[in-house]
C-alpha cells in the first residue's frame, strides 16, 4: 500500500466516527461533499418510494360492510391541506407526462356539516373540445368493454339509430364529421346528435386520474343496508371545454349619425316599450 493510500484510510473518519475534511487532501470527497450526496440520494429514494398515486386498502366495515382508506388518507390533515397535496400530486402527473400540461386542473374544497368535498376543475385549452363523435376506426380500436357497455357503446348506438338501424363505415363517418365541426363551432346540436356524443379519450382519462388523486384522501365506511354512513371525504371532477364562443351578432345593422333608418327605428323601439308597458 502506497503512503499516500495508507493516509487515506487513515484521515477517512475522525476519531468520533465522522468523515474528516482533510479527506479532500488525500485525493478523497471532503466531508461537505459527501453530506450533499447523501442528502440527495435520501431524497431520489423517498421519491421513489412514494407513487403518486397510492392504491387505497380496502377493509372489514361496519355490520359486515367494506371500508375504503385511500392510500394517503391521514385523519390529522384538514381539507386545506388535502387540497395542497392533491394538487401537488397533478404537477407531478403532469411533469411525467400522464396529464397534458397545457390544461389548467385547479382543485377546491369545502367543508359541510358531517365531511368535505374536494372538487377538480379541468379546463381544457382554448379550441380544444372536451367531447366529440368517434369516427367507426376509432370505435373499432376502443377497449372491446367500452364498445359493449362504455361511451363508445353510446356513441355506436346513437349513429345506427340515426341511420334507422345500420350504417356503413362511410355513413358513420360522415356523421362524425358533421357534428364535430358543429361541436367546433359551438352549434346547438339536436337530440338525435347529441345522443352521438362522448367524452374524448383524454378527457375521460384525466378524470380518471383525478378522480383518483382526490379518493387516497378519503375514507369511507358506509353501510345503506343499515342506514350507517362513514365518510370522510367526497371527490368530483369537471372537465370544462376550451373552445371559445362565436361572438354576439348585432340583430340590426350598424347605422351611421343622420341615416333616414334611425327614425323608423326609434319609432319601432317606442311602440314596442309602448306595447310592453300597456301588458
Amino acid at each position: 500500500m502506497s503512503i499516500k493510500s495508507a493516509q487515506a484510510k487513515q484521515q477517512l473518519r475522525n476519531s468520533d466516527g465522522t468523515f474528516a475534511n482533510e479527506n479532500k487532501k488525500a485525493g478523497l470527497p471532503s466531508n461537505d461533499m459527501i453530506q450533499r450526496a447523501s442528502k440527495l440520494l435520501a431524497k431520489s429514494s423517498a421519491t421513489v418510494d412514494e407513487p403518486i398515486i397510492k392504491p387505497s386498502v380496502k377493509s372489514e366495515g361496519y355490520m359486515g360492510s367494506t371500508a375504503i382508506t385511500g392510500g394517503k388518507y391521514d385523519a390529522s390533515r384538514s381539507p386545506a391541506e388535502n387540497a395542497k397535496l392533491m394538487r401537488a400530486d397533478i404537477k407531478a402527473l403532469q411533469k411525467n407526462g400522464q396529464l397534458p400540461k397545457d390544461w389548467k386542473i385547479g382543485v377546491r374544497t369545502s367543508t359541510g356539516s358531517a365531511s368535505w368535498r374536494a372538487r377538480f376543475t379541468i379546463q381544457l385549452p382554448e379550441g380544444e373540445s372536451s367531447t366529440y363523435v368517434p369516427t367507426h376506426a376509432e370505435y373499432m380500436a376502443a377497449d372491446s368493454e367500452d364498445r359493449i357497455i362504455g361511451p363508445e357503446h353510446r356513441a355506436g348506438r346513437g349513429i345506427i339509430e340515426a341511420h334507422g338501424g345500420s350504417a356503413s363505415s362511410d355513413e358513420w363517418d360522415e356523421t362524425a364529421r358533421r357534428i364535430n365541426q358543429k361541436i367546433q363551432n359551438n352549434e346547438q346540436l339536436t337530440v338525435e346528435e347529441q345522443a352521438c356524443v362522448i367524452e374524448t379519450p383524454k378527457v375521460r382519462n384525466a378524470k380518471k386520474l383525478c378522480q383518483q388523486v382526490g379518493d387516497q384522501y378519503t375514507y369511507q365506511n358506509n353501510n345503506a343496508m343499515v342506514d350507517y354512513f362513514d365518510t370522510d371525504g367526497y371527490v368530483t371532477v369537471q372537465a370544462v371545454t376550451g373552445i371559445k364562443k362565436p361572438e354576439n351578432i348585432d340583430i340590426l345593422p350598424r347605422m351611421n349619425a343622420g341615416d333616414s333608418r334611425i327614425s323608423r327605428f326609434g319609432f319601432l323601439f317606442d311602440t314596442t316599450k309602448q306595447e310592453r308597458r300597456g301588458r
